[in-house]
């Protein structure tokens, strides 16, 4: 059977978590997202990932949320559910349920936490590619994060007995190591970039898309690089690699930056749920001063 790998192409936002004054999940701003990521020309969404609080959310939260975006894209574009955790059992019932509401695949971490060798992972992967053999899977990889590596001899051998793990997201500096991935993977497989300082370097080595929590506030730029690089023309997607650093040097390294900034485009997400803290006043000023900044000098991204 040959699975389709073609959903885990272009640009793959993965998708902020809206909260409500009480902190539960806010489903009404929720699809108000969906819509302005599906406007503004994205490929696919990915609710539940890291950019998306998941492993923050309950289980249940997180299939209630899958549905809700699977719901409000309404075929427009892919939705591709994050479904990893740190169990076996937790990762099967959320691959499944995936498939069940009409996901067009999922993306799977590493399970986190203990350290695993490679025939634990080999065996967690493998039992969730035998639930769902006709369901396209991706490997994600974020050893910063989740502990865990996949060595490129784990990689092939995955491929070699689950065919529909058909995509691999890494989210490292590491290129090599990207490249390692893109060159083993073979035709019919998607190498995905999540570090977005890396989304042209990465499409220079093989990439097919970028998984990109930027482009929760601006999918433009990141829409508009994967199009000029398509198209051959290196200048422009040179130039949008630099607003792209450019939005990357406002966001640091906290998602209350990306809920802020869209609160300040007008669509309000709530705070981040604990322990993660919003943003002190001061924080939020600078960010927004940087916004109006940006915005005044590269009108377009908007």
């Amino acid at each position: 059977m040959t699975i389709n790998n073609t959903v885990f192409k272009g640009i793959i936002c993965p998708m902020l978590t809206p909260f409500d004054a009480e902190g539960q999940i806010d489903f009404a701003a929720t699809r108000k997202l969906v819509d302005f990521l599906v406007s503004q020309g994205v490929n696919a969404l990915l609710p539940a990932g890291t950019t998306g609080e998941g492993m923050l959310l309950t289980t249940s939260e997180r299939m209630q949320l899958a549905e809700a975006v699977v719901d409000q894209a309404a075929g427009r574009v892919a939705v591709l559910v994050h479904t990893g955790a740190a169990s076996t059992a937790e990762t099967v019932a959320l691959t499944l349920h995936a498939q069940q509401i009409g996901a067009h695949g999922a993306s799977i971490i590493t399970p986190y936490f203990y350290s695993y060798d490679d025939d634990e992972l080999f065996a967690h992967y493998a039992a969730i590619a035998r639930a769902a053999p006709d369901f396209p899977l991706s490997l994600y990889v974020y050893p910063g994060n989740a502990k865990q590596d996949i060595s490129v001899e784990l990689f092939k051998r995955l491929r070699s007995a689950a065919p529909n793990y058909v995509a691999i997201k890494l989210s490292s500096l590491d290129l090599i190591h990207f490249q390692e991935y893109a060159l083993a993977g073979g035709p019919g497989f998607s190498p995905l970039c999540g570090v977005d300082g890396l989304a042209l370097a990465a499409l220079s080595v093989g990439a097919v898309g970028q998984v990109s929590g930027n482009a929760n506030v601006f999918p433009k730029p990141f829409c508009s690089l994967y199009a000029a690089y398509a198209s051959g023309d290196r200048a422009a997607a040179q130039e949008q690699q630099r607003i792209i650093q450019r939005i990357r040097g406002l966001f640091k390294d906290s998602l209350a930056y990306f809920k802020a900034a869209l609160a300040w485009r007008g669509m309000p997400l709530g705070k981040p749920r604990p322990p993660i803290r919003d943003l002190h006043p001061a924080e939020r000023d600078n960010l927004y001063a940087g916004l109006e900044q940006l915005i005044s000098e590269k009108p377009e991204i908007m």
